[in-house]
């Protein structure tokens, strides 16, 4: 069984988490979403394990919303600059959703630090620099 301190440390970093993506969209809080959670970091992850997301692809890592809502939401992160479309070298048919330089920043900074705080919840305390 957990320890309830370990739990409570566990809670705080989940909730520090949160509180930290909001503040990286402070001032756009229809990003608050979980749904705008699983878009970018799906798309982010997508380009950082090489692979390309279709439009549709790229709406289906929303877990709720018709296929209307899902691509209002993906237009208006284009529109808001943090998705890219971009038009498939080899089928000029095809278009791919990517994150932006300035997504890939966000999302970045956002992880380092929420890791850093989650990864305190599972290490020992250390006193005097030692383990």
């Amino acid at each position: 069984m957990v320890p309830e301190e370990r739990l409570i440390q566990w809670m705080e970093a989940l909730e520090a988490y949160a509180r930290d993506w909001d503040k990286v969209f402070e001032g756009h809080p229809h990003y608050f979403t979980q749904e705008y959670w699983y878009l970018f970091v799906g798309v982010v992850t997508s380009a950082w394990e090489g692979r390309s997301l279709t439009i549709n692809a790229a709406c289906q890592m929303m877990k709720t919303g018709s296929a209307r809502t899902r691509e209002d939401r993906l237009k208006k992160a284009v529109q808001d600059g943090y998705l890219l479309k971009v038009r498939s070298e080899s089928d000029r048919r095809t278009t791919y959703v990517m994150p932006s330089e300035m997504l890939e920043s966000k999302i970045r900074g956002h992880l380092e630090r929420t890791y850093l705080r989650t990864a305190e919840a599972f290490l020992p305390h250390q006193k005097n620099g030692q383990a």
